[in-house]
């Protein structure tokens, strides 16, 4: 259904009241449109006729077809070549040669470097817990619980830590820079760790960061999202496959 709305939105079907990019196609319009088309036509350089309009995109696209047809016989396409892979033609394109790092990136990480070094991962982990206390929500689903709050803080971290990551509680145990064997680390995984106690933690995280948001740089607004992993970065405002993306969304 969001695809279907994308699609719809691009193509300017629907709208979206207040909006910028979104906005109603009809406010685009000169007042005097109707009255004056063959004039905002020729400005534009349109035919006034659908026909016409289309017979020349089609020309259009038929020439860019035909010179891509002679670039490829000729070998002149820069790498751009078509092979054929599981019986069925491709069309390969040549990896880009990896472009130098603009100054201004460069210096951004000299300047992080300084302030702060190398971070570790664990520790953004442990200074998050710190600002939100998100550990708070991860409750016994036994009927008692025995351990100090630092302890049992320590070792739900440690397991986080192990499940994000991808690393597992074995490997984490092997560091050996924490003082916790591998059993407590597995017991408190079985009884903290659930997907109703993850679900509470997300939510107070997330709150927590929208919060401490600076208005001067995201606004007043809350439709806000920032996305980010280590192939995608997306900071955009009423972007609904960013906002409620399966992956990326909030």
């Amino acid at each position: 259904m969001l695809i279907a709305l994308r699609d719809a939105l691009r193509r300017r079907e629907i709208c979206v009241d207040g909006a910028g990019r979104w906005r109603n196609p009809e406010e685009d319009v000169p007042g005097d449109f109707d009255d004056n088309r063959d004039v905002h036509y020729a400005a534009l350089g349109k035919p006034l006729q659908a026909k016409a309009f289309v017979a020349g995109l089609r020309r259009r696209l038929t020439d860019a077809l035909d010179r891509c047809n002679t670039a490829l016989d000729q070998g002149t396409t820069g790498g751009v070549r078509i092979v054929t892979r599981r019986g069925q033609p491709w069309i390969s394109v040549p990896k880009l040669e990896k472009l130098p790092e603009p100054r201004n990136l460069g210096a951004i990480k000299a300047e992080v470097a300084r302030r702060w070094g190398t971070i570790d991962l664990l520790d953004i982990l442990k200074d998050a817990d710190f600002l939100t206390e998100f550990t708070g929500e991860f409750v016994s689903v036994a009927t008692r619980e025995k351990l100090p709050r630092d302890v049992l803080r320590r070792r739900l971290l440690l397991c986080l830590f192990a499940l994000g990551t991808n690393m597992g509680i074995r490997a984490i145990v092997a560091t050996g820079e924490h003082g916790q064997d591998e059993a407590a680390l597995r017991r408190v995984r079985a009884s903290h760790i659930t997907r109703e106690n993850l679900r509470r933690a997300i939510v107070r995280v997330v709150n927590e960061t929208l919060a401490a948001r600076d208005a001067r740089w995201w606004g007043q607004a809350t439709a806000t999202a920032t996305a980010s992993d280590s192939k995608r970065f997306g900071a955009c405002e009423s972007n609904l496959m960013t906002q409620f993306h399966a992956r990326y969304g909030d």
